[in-house]
């Protein structure tokens, strides 16, 4: 297991994207993001930064990605652009709500996914939606949480089935939508795909294991392989590395999230990005690892309140700025989204889709009235 504990001078550089199209040197400047809560059903007018307009490509006719020619029974994933057996590549991902709190604690699981979004939900918490295909090795994942509204539509661009432990209201109706294969481990009919452990916290003992999750889809029949207009998730770089060469440091990454403040750590060493959280490396415990990616994705959202003035709507079918980072570099991107139920494509100051190199991605989808100061160093 690897174990950071490195100092760091701050350098200041907010990821509220400052960075100059022309002038994204190896010296980082200094930003600072804040802006004021939304009021109920006020869309929030923060700009973490300004970039040129591009032209968005239309990704209908968006040509095949050429890839290297793989021994006969692989392919590459769609997820991770890393190869695996096609039994793993075409089979149809887990999209699983996971507990963020300090009181869940170690969790499970988490380090095997392929890609995970962290979202806020209300006042200043943020939850896991992790993607994971090949599953079949874990002893159990979790603890388990509830859904929000914007949950399904990340679900549905990966064609994934999606399991939570319970929903908010407003996420009901898409929930209920024919595009999501739903399981909810609260309102399930009494399945046996949930279980309640006794080495977590009260509150937080929510759990499933492979053979209960599979019984459950063969239960409810749903398709286990990708819908026929599944096209892609990502792109990928297979010839050769995105080193991100006019990019700015990025060497040490801290979203600000006033919950479990994470931040990320770059290692030269393998080129993964390190996770902390709760002032302590992330550490899985199914296999006792730190949890580490390749990619990260900054993804600024616009948001609202519900009505119950407290649920925050991220709006993520308008598109905003972020950053894309990797290889101990950051560029700025824009992020397009033309429907809920469509897929969220990422693009780089040119208009070019970007391609993520190969390996795992961490999605942290940012409100920046709420994360305060993001920065990189």
């Amino acid at each position: 297991m690897k174990m950071r504990n490195k100092k760091w001078l701050s350098l200041g550089l907010a990821a509220a994207l400052a960075l100059s199209l022309g002038g994204c040197g190896r010296e980082a400047d200094s930003v600072t993001t804040q802006a004021a809560e939304s009021t109920a059903q006020e869309t929030t007018t923060e700009e973490p930064g300004t970039l040129a307009a591009v032209t968005l490509p239309d990704f209908s006719e968006m040509p095949e990605q050429e890839t290297e020619e793989l021994p006969e029974g692989m392919m590459y994933s769609y997820f991770t652009g890393l190869p695996v057996t096609e039994e793993v590549g075409l089979r149809r991902p887990l999209a699983v709500m996971i507990d963020n709190e300090k009181a869940a604690m170690p969790q499970n699981g988490i380090s095997s996914a392929d890609v995970v979004y962290e979202t806020p939900i209300e006042a200043n918490e943020v939850r896991l939606e992790m993607i994971i295909q090949d599953y079949s090795g874990l002893e159990r994942f979790g603890a388990l949480r509830s859904a929000r509204k914007y949950h399904p539509g990340i679900a549905y661009e990966f064609d994934a089935i999606f399991f939570h432990h319970g929903h908010s209201a407003y996420a009901l109706p898409y929930l209920e939508d024919e595009h999501c294969p739903d399981i909810d481990g609260v309102t399930s009919k009494g399945y046996p795909a949930t279980y309640e452990v006794d080495d977590h916290k009260a509150g937080h003992r929510t759990f499933s294991t492979p053979d209960l999750i599979n019984d459950r889809i063969e239960d409810l029949g749903f398709r286990t392989n990708f819908r026929e207009s599944f096209d892609y998730k990502f792109r990928f770089a297979q010839d050769e590395p995105n080193l991100l060469e006019d990019g700015t440091d990025a060497n040490k990454v801290t979203i600000g999230f006033k919950q479990n403040q994470p931040w990320f750590e770059y290692d030269p060493s393998d080129g993964l990005y390190y996770r902390y959280a709760y002032g302590e490396p992330h550490i899985d415990q199914e296999n006792g690892e730190q949890v580490a990616v390749k990619n990260l994705i900054i993804q600024y959202c616009h948001y609202h309140l519900e009505d119950d003035q407290n649920t925050k709507d991220l709006e993520t079918t308008n598109g905003w700025n972020g950053l894309y980072i990797t290889n101990g570099k950051a560029i700025p991107i824009t992020w397009e989204k033309n429907e809920y139920w469509g897929n969220t494509h990422y693009y780089d100051a040119n208009g070019e889709e970007i391609q993520l190199n190969p390996g795992k991605t961490w999605v942290c989808m940012v409100i920046p009235a709420m994360t305060g100061e993001v920065t990189m160093e």
